[in-house]
């Protein structure tokens, strides 16, 4: 009989950090848990701190990938090995308050829910500023549609961490992985795990501690892994139009924003922004006039004297 939960955690050059990830892990108030450990070829000595961990602890189930393949695909190894009622992601940088799985798991089970998700703190360590609660809201409805419309507005996340899923949610379905997927890993699984949820809750409580790491922020010029990512993962916001046409306009209003914001960056000349704008079918929200065409004329006209300027 598998554990009322599992927490699946990849693994890759965190050896200063991923133990106080691992006792927020171990220390949590629901003890029924499997804690899958996926070693995604880390060249430091992260795992000896797994090691000893697990040492202690009959929870731990480690795997090891034979090279390294990304965070995307050693998610997918982790929960397809699973065994818990329900599935948790936790980012080896990250933390959990000690009460997060509990209350995440006791809703599930109140609400009958498919995934159950809760707000964020950021956390900004040797900035000198405090954590930064990030909150969500489903306020359109549960089901499925609904929470794509809050996703496409931005009054949700599509963060994976910070939420429970029930566990064939992801493991009876074949979900598209890309090894080394760099830029919105988890929105290019969560749009397609949501199109086989039926019920999706919220929780007004903090239930994940996410560590920001300002020197890779967005200051850094995206690089052409990064920029066909973006393409990839709005392609898929691009998909949901097509099969939801209640969510047209939003959700192409949404990627032209996007596509706009590249193309006003300069990601054309140095990126391969044309590229994968093609290789995604995203062509139709490449020129200046389509944002005319899928967006309200204030919006538009924002969006077009930033993509002039070059904001």
């Amino acid at each position: 009989m598998g554990a009322k939960v599992s927490i699946i955690i990849p693994i890759y050059n965190v050896e200063k950090v991923v133990g106080n990830c691992l006792k927020s892990v171990v220390g949590q108030t629901l003890s029924d848990l499997e804690i899958v450990v996926v070693d995604d070829g880390s060249p430091d000595d992260s795992m000896s701190v797994v090691s000893r961990f697990a040492d202690k602890d009959n929870r731990f189930r480690l795997i090891a990938h034979d090279k390294n393949r990304g965070l995307m695909q050693a998610r997918r190894t982790g929960y397809m090995a699973a065994t818990g009622d329900y599935i948790l992601f936790c980012d080896s940088d990250d933390y959990l308050p000690l009460d997060a799985v509990e209350k995440l798991y006791k809703e599930a089970v109140r609400t009958e829910a498919d995934i159950v998700s809760g707000d964020m703190m950021l956390v900004f360590p040797d900035h000198g500023r405090k954590e930064t609660r990030r909150t969500s809201s489903l306020s359109f409805g549960s089901d499925k549609v609904s929470v794509y419309k809050s996703l496409l507005v931005s009054e949700y996340h599509h963060n994976l961490c910070g939420k429970i899923f029930k566990r064939e949610l992801l493991q009876a379905h074949e979900y598209i992985t890309v090894e080394h997927f760099t830029n919105g890993e988890d929105g290019y699984l969560f749009y397609q795990v949501l199109e086989n949820a039926h019920k999706v809750v919220h929780l007004n409580e903090p239930v994940y501690c996410y560590f920001q790491n300002m020197s890779s922020s967005s200051k850094v010029r995206f690089g052409r892994k990064a920029i066909r990512s973006i393409c990839m993962l709005n392609q898929l916001r691009d998909s949901v139009a097509m099969r939801h046409p209640e969510l047209r306009r939003y959700a192409q209003s949404y990627v032209s924003a996007v596509i706009s914001s590249l193309y006003a960056k300069g990601y054309d000349k140095d990126a391969g922004l044309d590229e994968y704008v093609a290789e995604c079918s995203l062509s139709k929200y490449a020129s200046l006039w389509s944002l005319f065409k899928f967006n309200p004329l204030p919006k538009a006209c924002k969006l077009m004297m930033k993509r002039i300027l070059g904001k």
